[in-house]
């Protein structure tokens, strides 16, 4: 029985305008949303855990993906204080995957851990060709924002501390990786992109998940997320207005 239990707040550092068609297999293209970019802060016994770093500047963002709009107040280093901790006390951070909206700011976590999956970092370096932009791969010209980053590499599942445990999670990409976190409501799973929003899980006339429409192999997708409803009482989208509805979990 797990002793440990953590709160986990949602981190916004903009806003994203994006096709709501490419979070939800078959939606219809054409109804652009607004979705956040965020980080995930696990606290408890004494860590201080993130769960993604957010994503580029909104002009490198507009260029290169999609329309990105940032408060002043949604800069990471001035959210994550107001959420209570200092980048400088960070000392983990779980990365799900390497895509451009989830890896810049690593700059600011000195004394943090970076844990990443071996099948993600080897994937990233060279994805196929449709998915190198979301990547900034090195064979787009780009140069990724974790270039820099000396990771930790996994190859599965990770005990990090009581009540807190890295799986993973092949799906959104091949080496995708969620954090699952014990708290006084229950297990909450922090789910990345592999659930981007509350009607992922909701489902809709191909089943119930449905997934979204970026992936590799859509039979690790259908596993990864039959075995998150088997871990989970609580389930934390990736991209989800309403989970910014509260500041703190559970």
């Amino acid at each position: 029985m797990c002793a440990t239990r953590y709160t986990i707040t949602p981190v916004s550092v903009g806003m994203l305008t994006i096709d709501h068609a490419s979070l939800v297999w078959g939606q219809q293209y054409g109804l652009e949303v607004q979705v956040p970019v965020m980080m995930f802060y696990v606290q408890g016994g004494g860590r201080h855990i993130l769960v993604d770093t957010g994503c580029s500047e909104p002009e490198s963002a507009a260029r290169y993906h999609y329309p990105f709009v940032r408060q002043p107040e949604e800069d990471p280093a001035r959210a994550l204080n107001a959420a209570g901790v200092s980048p400088l006390e960070i000392d983990t951070v779980v990365a799900t995957h390497l895509h451009w909206d989830h890896c810049y700011n690593h700059e600011l976590f000195p004394n943090a851990r970076f844990l990443v999956q071996r099948k993600e970092l080897q994937f990233a370096a060279a994805p196929y060709p449709i998915f190198a932009n979301a990547y900034e791969a090195p064979i787009t010209g780009m140069t990724p924002a974790y270039a820099r980053t000396k990771f930790e590499v996994l190859d599965g599942d990770l005990d990090l501390a009581d009540g807190l445990k890295v799986v993973s999670a092949p799906g959104h990409t091949p080496g995708m990786q969620c954090l699952l976190v014990n708290t006084a409501a229950g297990a909450y799973y922090i789910a990345g992109d592999n659930v981007a929003l509350y009607e992922n899980l909701d489902g809709n006339r191909f089943g119930r998940p449905i997934p979204g429409v970026n992936f590799v192999d859509l039979g690790e997708y259908y596993a990864s997320l039959r075995a998150m409803l088997r871990l989970a009482d609580h389930i934390l989208p990736g991209h989800e207005p309403k989970v910014l509805d509260k500041r703190l979990y559970p």
